[in-house]
């Protein structure tokens, strides 16, 4: 890594990441090796030599989860997994999530999102977040797992009491995150044993079910599987929704073009995803000796994507920080890449889509009340209010 510049700490500022970015394609800091330009960024997303489970159990960590059984837990669940185990836990979430499957469920996305638009009456000035980001993605989980829909509120704190303390390094609510953890396992098994008791059907839970029976996973990983779908499916799908609105919303003409030509929505998604995405930075170690773009990393060494500056990389983007709905599609690098790309992915994109289409139809005359704001960290961005008159 001889002759990159160093930072000391490599933080969220727009002015220092674009001053950087200017210069290099990376630099070395305190922690490690920071990529800030689009093509290397993704190589380093496809590396084979670059780990993401660990990245995870840095994660823990840094929260203080190091040990007991909140630790063991952890160990059990794909976000920390490597090589063999990880492609076995992976398994059963490719058949859940298979881009054709989700896709058949788009109807079922849209009246749900449809009946949480129903509760927001027109003329009125509300909270975006808590009145239909919170919602729509706790909704869904409950759909998709055949959960009595009362149960999304509570879906929506475990995933947050789980996942926020952790994404932000906020050690403060540190128990609070294991004490969630524990009761999403009790919520899973009791809601599996229902499940069964009740005749198995096509929803989600039904078919981990049947997986287990036909040997593809163990209860165990029956139940850390149904751990894993309640937490990935909700949390960060609601501030990825609160960004996207943030965004559309922040620029009057913005919401005007997607109402004028839905269209453009999904375009118009991807782009606000470039420029607001959830996860701010991406982070592998190298569990061998390699290169990463011509640079010498030794194993151990950490890579950590800036997907703040690698999404406004002006060789990728010409006149990166403009919200364009002419760019051709590209991958969103916070989902990853190669054997650690998000599982997940199109069921997020089909939620996205389904709410801004059905938001711009309901209220084309959609405003923004004030500014928004965020909860913006190294690892990831967290919105803390939305307002807007419908």
């Amino acid at each position: 890594m001889a002759g990159l510049p160093h930072v000391e700490v490599l933080g969220t500022e727009r002015d220092d990441l674009d001053r950087l970015s200017a210069e290099t394609w990376a630099v070395t800091s305190s922690r490690g090796l920071e990529v800030l330009h689009f093509a290397p960024a993704v190589a380093a997303l496809e590396h084979p030599s670059l780990a993401k489970g660990v990245s995870f159990q840095r994660r823990l960590d840094d929260l203080g989860i190091t040990e007991g059984p909140a630790r063991d837990d952890w160990e059990n669940m794909l976000v920390t997994t490597e090589g063999a185990h990880r492609r076995t836990l992976r398994r059963p979430f490719a058949v859940l999530l298979a881009g054709p499957q989700v896709k058949r469920l788009t109807a079922d996305l849209r009246q749900i999102i449809e009946d949480v638009l129903d509760d927001i009456p027109a003329g009125r000035d509300i909270d975006l977040m808590a009145d239909i980001a919170w919602k729509v993605p706790s909704r869904v989980y409950c759909h998709l797992v055949a959960a009595p829909l009362d149960k999304a509120p509570l879906v929506a704190s475990l995933s947050d009491r789980t996942l926020a303390p952790i994404l932000t390094g906020d050690r403060a609510r540190r128990q609070d995150s294991i004490d969630a953890f524990d009761t999403t396992r009790d919520f899973v098994r009791e809601h599996l044993g229902a499940r069964r008791r009740e005749g198995l059907g096509d929803d989600f839970a039904s078919i981990m079910i049947r997986q287990q029976i036909d040997g593809l996973q163990t209860e165990e990983e029956l139940i850390y599987e149904g751990i894993a779908l309640l937490q990935a499916s909700v949390d960060n799908t609601v501030h990825q929704l609160g960004l996207v609105l943030g965004m559309l919303l922040s620029e009057p003409a913005r919401w005007k073009s997607i109402v004028d030509d839905p269209t453009l929505i999904p375009a118009a998604i991807e782009e606000a995803m470039r420029l607001a995405p959830r996860f701010n930075t991406v982070f592998r170690q190298a569990h061998e000796a390699t290169e990463l773009n011509g640079h010498a990393l030794d194993a151990g060494d950490w890579v950590f994507v800036s997907t703040l500056a690698a999404n406004r990389d002006p060789e990728r983007f010409p006149d990166p920080h403009a919200f364009r709905l002419d760019r051709r599609m590209v991958r969103a690098l916070q989902f990853g890449g190669g054997p650690y790309s998000c599982l997940g992915q199109t069921l997020a994109r089909i939620e996205l889509q389904e709410a801004v289409a059905a938001m711009a139809k309901r209220f084309p005359t959609l405003e923004m009340r004030g500014p928004w704001t965020c909860h913006v960290t190294n690892a990831v961005t967290e919105v803390v209010s939305l307002r807007a008159t419908t």
